[in-house]
């Protein structure tokens, strides 16, 4: 089966060794760092008929380092669930090795489609 784009839309994902350029905002990012676990960085997230991914946008490239780009194959999807957010609720993907969390609008819609592709590709749990 070819590898087909299912929903793509504009997203922040917590990456976790995200690091900012921006010397000043150093002590506010590490105070976040610690809450969160990292830092929340703007792109866009994929979905298709095979994985889960997310890339950082230009803006994010230039103001952070880190590994801004991360795919999650559909196969190693064991949970997806929605947390509560401020703004916007946000879709925690778990695999054995990690979770991803992306921040998105309409976060129950895009989650239900995660796992709707991931029944379709590994058969219905």
């Amino acid at each position: 089966m070819r590898d087909q784009v299912l929903i793509s839309k504009i997203a922040n994902a917590l990456i976790e060794d995200a690091q900012s350029h921006i010397s000043s905002l150093a002590p506010v990012l590490s105070a976040f760092r610690a809450v969160w676990g990292g830092l929340w960085v703007g792109g866009r997230v994929t979905l298709t008929s095979e994985t889960v991914s997310f890339a950082a946008n230009t803006m994010n490239r230039i103001a952070q380092s880190g590994t801004l780009d991360v795919s999650v194959p559909l196969k190693q999807v064991t949970d997806v669930e929605v947390l509560p957010g401020l703004f916007t609720n946000i879709v925690a993907i778990s695999t054995p090795d990690r979770v991803l969390k992306v921040r998105c609008y309409w976060a129950r819609k895009f989650a239900d489609a995660v796992i709707a592709a991931r029944d379709a590709v590994s058969g219905a749990r």
